[in-house]
């Protein structure tokens, strides 16, 4: 998590990062299956925005209902991690079908929190029954939490970059009318 710490501090590749960052958990706490799901313009659904292990085309396409009706949905609304023990016997949430797709039998959903607020769920998927410990879900809000960190320091300095070269484009303009 260090190693990957100094990396979300210096790069700028938001994507490039929450891919890694899918990759390093799925090998961290030996689950196949993790992704980010990244909430779409509108709030109805949460996007696959990063994966690692799913089927093609699930990254970058597949999305999943935002609602509190859903694992990940409840997570985003609640700002609390969801634990699922036994997707075939859950009663609160209705399973998403790509899960059902994938086989999953047990999930945990942690919300990636930035300055905005909630905007992003991290969430790990085991294909076997798994009870997810306390240490589990510690470590995936910590992922989460540096993730948030990483994203909102670029999306600042995305903005300040934005802002400066308008400064720049409207001091041009008015030295040209002069």
């Amino acid at each position: 998590m260090s190693e990957f710490g100094k990396r979300a501090l210096r790069s700028d590749d938001i994507d490039g990062l929450l891919q890694e960052a899918t990759r390093l958990v799925s090998d961290a706490i030996e689950v196949e299956l993790v992704k980010v799901l990244e909430l779409v313009p509108g709030g109805e659904n949460l996007l696959v925005r990063a994966g690692v292990n799913w089927n093609p085309g699930v990254v970058g396409h597949a999305e999943i209902p935002a609602h509190e009706g859903s694992p990940a949905g409840y997570a985003l609304h609640t700002n609390q991690p969801v634990i699922t023990e036994d997707t075939q016997r859950e009663v609160r949430f209705e399973i998403p079908k790509l899960l059902i797709e994938h086989s999953v039998r047990s999930t945990v959903n942690v919300v990636i929190r930035g300055e905005d607020g909630p905007f992003c769920v991290l969430e790990v998927d085991s294909r076997q029954l798994r009870k997810f410990e306390q240490d589990d879900i510690d470590f995936l809000q910590n992922y989460a939490n540096l993730l948030a960190s990483a994203i909102d320091r670029v999306r600042i300095q995305r903005e300040l970059a934005e802002r400066a070269l308008r400064q720049e484009m409207l001091g041009q303009a008015s030295a040209s009318h002069q």
